[in-house]
């Protein structure tokens, strides 16, 4: 095979000389089909008919993505047609307008191009006419497919995301997987133009190996389509690469290890469709649940082009698997080419997929959506130099479980826990090596370092049980002797930090033979910061060493400090946190208390915390520091407590639960009294000063002068809106995962200053919403007003509103109503019960011609549950997604009025409060 000849240097000029197809030809081509679609704009009816009329051209296919193949491509001409009004009409009237289409094809082609030739094959595809364009050399050569399509998109400008009916129209088309895909060519085009010219060049070394490996007498039909590897290709390229200079070499062998994964791929992009719309959001929830591989079309959610229950996909994964080896993926040096690395791309030296794609829901172009990097070192330590393994050995690592390409957007909620099982959670294998090496380490230090411990804690995610796969960070204090209170620690820091590198260096030696030790630049004054790598597991761990004061002595867990300690730490005049270590096993008590599923559900908050930091990372202007990844731990573990304390929860809940109080970041006031309270009246006062500062206030459990809070939460807020309406946060019938109910700020940790300031923010409902609300009512009552029992003796003679949402008591959240319909045909109380379920019907029929023919700004949801003596709806914020009221209709006799009637002459009669009428005026 000439692709696998050629050396990995030379692809570039592999691809200009032998894939990218003639200029001439290609000329011609475009002028042919442009003049194809200029007759087709001109052309006449049959005699006594109209012709329709040609809306628009546009053109798809190889050809028109900039993707054309040379030694044969294909090409789309599309022609939107005024006499389709939807997507039935398409089905029902192309067969007559494609035999009047090739009656035209074939008298334009009376005046043939010159250099090109003509001809129509046996049509085969349902919906287009085909012909075939031939150049005199049998080498060039293009099959055109003319389609005429429903306009749905109408004059829509590039970069512009069409409105969501078109989708949920679609949907309720009933059509067939990607049967209107020609609807959609321009997205389609659009989507794949915008890249660079040399993942388009990418893009044909991939489409040239697919043609060159199909087998010998192998029907087409039974491998998945080409343009399914186009998608892979753009995939690949923006999850490991997003530049627009690199090597073919590495970009063709990631593709082809991802084919080796088609098993565990489920791709799909949201820059055209999403989860805004419900019927659209569950469409997509069900399409994620298909036989992999799923890779879904970004312009025409229906179109699966993996389609991994149709397509031999396992063919094409055993040849990619037998070329590992060959010249065009090797080095000049002899070495392998590796594969880029990045989330949801194959790791080397492991079976299954590595960390989930991420694509942007928001992205525009590939500009705005950051590559992820597998390992994300944090800031000042540097990437350990794992040499890149080659195929042999690979047998002897334990393989991942295999899981799935998804970002965290696209992963249905009932996939979270396994996600995090397979994705997230530390390998034994890492974890048990470090134990080792960290036993080496203590060792070396207890016998050989001049000042001696007491003692020593471990601390950091490691310690606490929080560490990510491949991101684990490891504090190692050690209590000395030599310092007897907190301010000794910076006297002797350097010389003592000295004497430890010493000893580690001479001491090491590779006494744990899978790991080596590896000192980065030194940006922590008060700790020696080194990497413990392993080169075959492709992971390390960030370990700082840290000598400090032991202020605490040796507790139990759950035994609080002596308030002393505190007294003693406020009295040394220190900074915030500067002595945090002291408080490390404390720290580590605190978290790792804490059930199993609740430490899962802070990988899962890390991880994403993670892809923000990462598609942020060499922005300019660079953005707020971000706040520690501590800081989230402790606000998943504070949810948890509001919200849950259950060992067994929802995930999705929670982490949605999580993403709203990092919204809410300005009110956060959180902190803990497990180790350190009021009742000393130095720490009393320290505390209140603390609650005085800005928001948001995260105090460290462990250490009250440290607020881990501080940094930069507008990104992770921004972030958290977005991801909040993704599939991740959907049940399986499309309805949104509902948050725990969790305040960002406690009421008794409010000191008495702060009540009103806690009432307004917290407790009082969005006054925005609630003018909403009184509007839709409004509306509601006209239209009831004027509908409701038309050709009936009954007639309704007022709504009152009740319920705390019209006492005016109703809490932010979600709050009941009661709308109490007085009708003519009750006299008597006894008479309510009468009619009850013929009046809850006509009232229920009502309010759903309401919902259907009346515009709301926020959602009108009649209940589903039908009973024939109660009636309820809700009125939902459109963007507060935790603001709502819940209505309970109750139709009644008027006692009221009756009794004032029978007490008031007639012409002094009167009706107040706080009803709304509805009887038509006098």
């Amino acid at each position: 095979m000439d692709v696998y000849r050629t050396r990995a240097a030379a692809l570039d000029g592999f691809v200009a000389s032998r894939l990218q197809p003639r200029k001439e030809f290609v000329e011609k081509t475009r002028r042919a089909l442009g003049a194809l679609a200029a007759a087709l704009r001109e052309r006449e009816g049959r005699p006594g008919a109209a012709a329709p009329r040609v809306l628009k051209t546009g053109k798809g296919g190889s050809f028109g993505r900039g993707t054309a193949l040379k030694g044969g491509c294909d090409s789309e001409l599309v022609i939107f047609l005024d006499c389709f009004k939807s997507y039935e009409d398409q089905r029902t009237l192309r067969a007559d307008i494609l035999s009047e289409m090739r009656t035209l094809v074939e008298s334009w082609w009376q005046s043939p191009v010159p250099g090109l030739s003509l001809e129509f094959p046996e049509q085969h595809m349902t919906g287009a006419l085909q012909f075939r364009l031939t150049s005199r050399d049998p080498e060039d050569w293009m099959d055109v497919s003319l389609v005429p399509a429903f306009n749905v998109l109408g004059q829509s400008a590039s970069g512009i995301k069409p409105e969501p009916r078109v989708y949920s129209t679609l949907l309720n088309s009933g059509c067939q997987a990607g049967e209107y895909a020609a609807c959609f060519t321009e997205l389609r085009r659009n989507f794949v133009n915008i890249r660079p010219a040399k993942l388009k060049n990418l893009i044909l070394l991939v489409k040239h190996w697919y043609r060159q490996v199909l087998p010998q007498g192998l029907q087409k039909e039974t491998l998945p389509p080409v343009y399914a590897l186009e998608l892979l290709t753009i995939f690949a390229w923006e999850q490991g690469c997003k530049k627009d200079a690199f090597s073919l070499a590495q970009g063709l062998r990631t593709v082809l290890h991802l084919i080796q994964q088609h098993q565990h791929l489920c791709v799909f992009w949201t820059v055209n469709y999403g989860f805004e719309d419900p019927a659209v959001g569950r469409f997509l929830q069900r399409q994620l649940e298909r036989p992999r591989p799923v890779i879904l079309d970004p312009a025409d959610p229906t179109w699966d082009v993996g389609n991994g229950a149709t397509w031999h996909w396992d063919l094409l994964a055993q040849e990619a698997a037998s070329c590992c080896d060959q010249p065009c993926f090797l080095q000049g040096t002899g070495d392998p080419v590796q594969p880029w690395e990045g989330p949801g791309l194959p790791c080397a030296r492991r079976s299954g997929l590595g960390h989930p794609i991420q694509l942007d829901p928001n992205q525009k172009t590939p500009k705005n959506s950051k590559s992820l990097n597998a390992v994300h070192p944090r800031t000042g330590s540097k990437s350990p130099s794992c040499p890149a393994p080659g195929a042999a050995g690979a047998a002897s690592v334990a393989p991942s479980v295999p899981g799935m390409a998804l970002d965290l957007p696209q992963i249905p909620t009932k996939e979270l826990d396994r996600f995090i099982q397979d994705h997230l959670k530390p390998s034994p294998q890492f974890q048990e090596q470090v134990k080792r090496a960290i036993d080496v380490i203590l060792r070396c230090l207890r016998e050989k370092c001049v000042h001696k411990a007491s003692r020593v804690s471990k601390g950091g995610s490691f310690g606490r049980g929080t560490d990510l796969r491949n991101n684990c960070d490891v504090e190692l204090i050690i209590f000395l002797n030599c310092f007897t209170a907190y301010k000794d620690q910076g006297a002797r820091r350097t010389e003592i930090l000295d004497d430890m590198r010493v000893q580690l260096e001479a001491g090491w030696q590779d006494q744990v033979s899978e790991l080596s030790l590896q000192f980065p630049e030194q940006n922590v004054p008060e700790a020696l910061q080194f990497q413990l790598v392993s080169t075959a597991l492709k992971s390390w761990a960030d370990v700082s060493l840290l000598p400090a004061f032991d202020a605490v002595g040796q507790l139990s867990s759950g035994i609080k400090p002596n308030p002393q300690v505190y007294s003693n730490l406020l009295l040394s005049g220190c900074q915030e946190g500067e002595h945090k270590a002291c408080f490390a096993e404390l720290r580590r008590n605190f978290v790792n208390i804490r059930p199993v599923k609740l430490k899962n559900l802070i990988l899962l908050v890390k991880h994403w915390y993670r892809q923000v930091a990462a598609r942020n990372e060499g922005k300019r202007p660079a953005p707020a520091s971000l706040p520690p990844a501590y800081a989230l731990e402790l606000l998943t573990i504070f949810a948890w407590e509001q919200g849950c304390r259950e060992d067994c929860f929802n995930t999705a809940q929670g982490f949605r639960t999580v993403l709203g109080l990092v919204q809410q970041h300005q009110q956060l006031c959180v902190y803990w009294t497990v180790n350190y309270s009021t009742e000393d009246p130095a720490l009393r006062m320290h505390l209140l000063g603390q609650l005085r500062k800005p928001r948001p206030l995260v105090l460290d459990p462990a250490d009250p002068t440290w607020n881990v809070g501080k940094g930069g939460w507008e990104l992770l807020a921004q972030d958290a809106a977005v991801l909040g309406m993704q599939a991740c946060f959907l049940n399986r019938d499309g309805t949104p995962i509902q948050p725990w109910d969790v305040m960002p700020a406690l009421l008794y940790q409010t000191p008495a200053g702060d009540l009103d300031k806690f009432i307004s923010e917290f407790l009082q409902p969005n006054r925005q919403f609630l003018g909403q609300v009184n509007k839709a009512v409004d509306t509601i009552c006209s239209f009831l007003r004027e509908n409701c029992f038309r050709n009936s003796p009954i007639k309704v003679i007022k709504v009152v509103k009740g319920g705390s949402s019209a006492k005016g008591t109703a809490l932010r959240g979600r709050s009941d109503a009661d709308l109490v319909v007085f009708l003519s045909c009750f006299s008597q109380f006894a008479e309510q019960g009468n009619k009850r379920a013929e009046i809850i019907s006509e009232i229920r029929a009502q309010l759903e011609a309401c919902q259907r023919e009346q515009q709301f700004e926020v959602k009108f949801e009649v209940s589903k549950w039908e009973n024939p003596r109660v009636l309820s709806f809700s009125l939902t914020s459109q963007t507060l997604l935790d603001q709502s009221v819940d209505f309970d209709v109750l139709p009644a006799f008027d006692a009221l009025a009756t009794a004032m009637r029978a007490s008031t002459p007639p012409a002094s009669q009167s009706c107040s409060g706080t009803s709304l009428s509805l009887a038509p005026p006098s």
